[in-house]
């Protein structure tokens, strides 16, 4: 149950598979490349010019994925090690749905 697509700099495509905790990763072919759970459970997904990768997770929780939070996860697609974590907090900032990034760094997300 895909929740969000994007792709890196060199061609890759990530799907944000929110159902199932996971993000995948498959070549231009279609090929099944590798399988990343260290980013939640994601709703959606950006890659900015530098490779760096946001992925918003809307669920995690009491309810599914225990061990995680809802957030944003920012970490690199050459090895998806997660470097920064922002959580939701707020009584505006519940459940992120989308992210993206500007040149700059700036995060944006959108919560429901």
């Amino acid at each position: 149950m895909p929740h969000a697509l994007a792709m890196d700099s060199n061609g890759r495509l990530f799907v944000a598979d929110r159902s199932n905790d996971r993000i995948q990763i498959f070549d231009q072919d279609g090929k099944f490349l590798a399988e990343w759970r260290q980013f939640g459970r994601p709703s959606g997904l950006y890659i900015d010019r530098n490779d760096i990768l946001y992925a918003a997770d809307s669920q995690s929780g009491e309810k599914f994925n225990m061990s995680f939070r809802q957030g944003i996860r920012i970490g690199s697609v050459k090895d998806g090690n997660v470097t920064a974590f922002i959580t939701e907090e707020g009584p505006n900032l519940h459940m992120p749905e989308g992210v993206a990034a500007d040149k700059d760094g700036n995060v944006f997300g959108g919560f429901t």
